[in-house]
This record gives structure tokens, C-alpha cells and sequence, in this order.
């Protein structure tokens, strides 16, 4: 029996959603959330944009979520907007590794084939609640089993994918401050990052349309060449881990040699939850009650990330199993295994570590013939 089962992706996810939303309940960060779009406008006086599409409904959610993730990643803090990119690169590193599952011959689910929705679902109501819950659902799956390999036309955009997915979406969250744009701008862009999933589909799309003189709409499997497609999926996670990677080690160096108060890596990755109610006084210009807000939005970033990134861990873990199949590989060989995707998601991150296995088992999924893998 092995140590870690899809169920304990279950179990996270429920802890997720104790340290995101019970403890944002009960530290008072929802009722100071609430207090800021009633009123329209942050306690350091700054508008709230309301109107996006003109949609009630629609800009009335593009608000709540602009009104956090404006505080998280505008220039008026350095510790939490550090975190707060890191994270958003792993999300979106994540985000690229379902959308290549999804694509897979074997899938049959509907909710595996289409997992934008889900991306936009977790980018609303906090990965750590929603994202162990995909990941289980794609470990509970027989897709690899039926047939691992991808279309070649769609694994070619898949990758290309992955380069916007990667390099440019994340940048609608913080390139607006760097550039000095007002806070209205900003949470357009904001909104264009909320959106950006659905960009994905249609930038693969476009991909696959360039290629049908040549692959038609979908690429039948060549019996010669069963396994064309690996190179492509192979170098999408390669990349995605990089990117994700790079980031990850750049916030780390930045808080090991400029140690400041604000951005020291126990700052960064250890919650604190008293100072909610009770933010350290630093030279901050910013009034108490903005300090306040900020803190919870980083207590809940900070949670996130903790969730996202052991979510990666067992989601890896327990795809890596799946590839030993009957063989048992031994608990001694499974702990050192974990410790392995601990210790480099903590060096490297959860990111870069998570795509550099699931290459590695990329290339064993492929080890029968056609890219099928025996029954387990």
C-alpha cells in the first residue's frame, strides 16, 4: 500500500479552506473586504473601479477580486507582493499542466477536458481550496491508461501556449504599477488577468488552425512515429518549470541579501496571524487601516501558497505511482521520493520541481507501445 493516496488531495483541500476563508472569517479580513466595496473606496483613499463589461453580476465579482488582488500587487508593499508573484507564477504553471492533461487522447470526463473553468474558479475562490480537488479528480482518472499521447497539431500549440501562459499573462497583475499606471487602469488589467484562461484556449486554437494544412483538425496517431507529440509536452512542462522556477529562486536571493524588515523570507512564507489584528509598525506611509487589509490579504496569500505548493507535492507524487503501477516501489523508496519534491520545491519551487518530474514521467508513460500504459 503506498503512503500517499489521491484521498489525501481531499483532505487538503479541506484544510484549504480552513486557512483561506475560516480564518480570513474569523481574523475579520472578509468584514474588511466588505467594508472596502461597500464603500467604493481603500482606507488609504484610493477608487475601487466597479464597472468592467457592464454586466451587473459579472463586474460586481471583478470587484470583490480587484479589491484583493490590487492590494497584493501594487507597489505600496514589498513582502507581500514578493510572495504574491511567486505564487501567481506557480498558478500559472499549475494551470499549464492541466490544460496538457486535458489534452490527452484518453480523457474522457468532460470536467478533465475542459479545465479552464476550473483555472478561473481557483483563481477566484483560492488555490488551496480548489486546486487539490482538479488535481484529485485527474489522479482518480484512467486517461494514461487508455492513451497518454496528445494530438501532435495540439501538442505543438500546447507549447506555444505556454510561452504567453507564462511570460505575459502573470505581468497584467504587476506590470501596471511598475509603470506607473493609476489604480483604474490597473484593475482593468486585473480583470484581463482574471480572463486570461480563456485567452489560453484561444491562442491554442489559433495554433491549431495555422496547422491545419498540415494536420488537419486533429493529427491522427502516425504507427511509425506514436510518440511525435512527447518533444512538445516534454519542453511545455520544461518551460513552464523554468519560468516558475526562475521566479521562485529570484525571490529568494532578493530576500537573503536585502534582509529588510518587509520582505525577509520567514516574512514572506511563515504566516503570522496576529499581525492581522496588530501589523508591525515599518515606515510605511500607508494608515493603520490599510496596513490591516494588507495583512489579511497576505495571511491568505501566505496560506495559499503553503496549500498550492503541497498540492503539487502529492499531485506528483501520486502521478508517479500511477506510472510504477503494480510494482511496489517500497516505502523507504516512496519517502525519499516525497523528500526529493519537498525539499526541491522549497529550493526551487514547487513549480520547477513539479515539471521536471512530470517530464520524467512523461517519457515513462510513453515506455509501452502507442503510448499506452499496461492495465494496473
Amino acid at each position: 500500500m503506498t503512503l500517499v493516496t489521491p484521498s489525501h488531495l481531499l483532505t487538503l483541500g479541506a484544510l484549504g479552506a480552513i486557512g483561506l476563508w475560516v480564518v480570513a472569517f474569523f481574523n475579520g479580513t472578509l468584514d474588511n473586504m466588505n467594508a472596502v466595496i461597500a464603500q467604493g473606496v481603500f482606507p488609504d483613499g484610493r477608487l475601487l473601479r466597479s464597472t468592467y463589461t457592464g454586466y451587473g453580476l459579472l463586474d460586481a465579482r471583478l470587484t470583490y477580486l480587484s479589491a484583493f488582488y490590487e492590494v497584493l500587487s501594487n507597489d505600496l508593499s514589498d513582502g507581500p507582493r514578493r510572495l504574491f508573484i511567486d505564487l501567481v507564477f506557480l498558478l500559472s504553471c499549475t494551470g499549464v499542466w492541466t490544460f496538457i492533461e486535458s489534452r490527452r487522447r484518453g480523457v474522457r470526463k468532460m470536467a478533465l477536458r475542459h479545465p479552464i473553468p476550473f483555472i478561473v474558479l481557483w483563481n477566484a475562490m483560492g488555490a488551496a481550496l480548489v486546486q487539490p480537488l482538479y488535481f484529485y479528480s485527474i489522479c482518480q482518472s484512467d486517461a494514461t491508461l487508455r492513451d497518454a499521447t496528445i494530438p501532435l497539431n495540439e501538442a505543438i500549440a500546447l507549447f506555444i501556449t505556454t510561452v504567453p501562459s507564462m511570460l505575459v499573462f502573470p505581468l497584467f497583475l504587476f506590470a501596471p504599477s511598475w509603470l506607473g499606471y493609476d489604480t483604474w487602469t490597473h484593475h482593468g488589467y486585473i480583470a484581463t488577468f482574471l480572463g486570461s484562461p480563456f485567452l489560453m484556449v484561444v491562442i491554442c486554437l489559433v495554433c491549431i488552425g495555422l496547422q491545419f494544412p498540415l494536420h488537419g483538425l486533429v493529427s491522427l496517431k502516425d504507427p511509425r512515429r506514436p510518440n511525435a507529440d512527447r518533444p512538445w509536452v516534454v519542453a511545455a512542462f520544461l518551460f513552464t518549470g523554468l519560468v516558475s522556477g526562475a521566479v521562485h529562486v529570484y525571490t529568494l536571493v532578493q530576500s537573503v541579501l536585502n534582509p529588510a524588515q518587509d520582505a525577509s523570507i520567514a516574512r514572506l512564507f511563515f504566516p503570522s496571524p496576529g499581525r492581522v489584528a496588530s501589523p508591525v509598525v515599518t515606515d510605511s506611509a500607508q494608515p493603520a487601516a490599510y496596513l490591516i487589509l494588507m495583512e489579511g490579504y497576505h495571511l491568505f496569500s501566505q496560506f495559499d501558497w503553503i496549500g498550492v505548493a503541497l498540492a503539487c507535492v502529492l499531485y506528483v507524487h501520486v502521478l508517479l505511482n500511477k506510472v510504477d503501477g503494480a510494482k511496489e516501489i517500497g516505502h523507504a523508496a516512496e519517502w525519499q521520493r516525497l523528500a526529493y519534491l519537498l525539499v526541491g520545491s522549497a529550493i526551487i519551487g514547487p513549480g520547477a520541481t513539479g515539471s521536471v518530474a512530470l517530464a520524467v514521467r512523461e517519457y515513462r508513460l510513453r515506455e509501452e507501445k502507442g503510448g499506452k500504459t499496461k492495465k494496473m
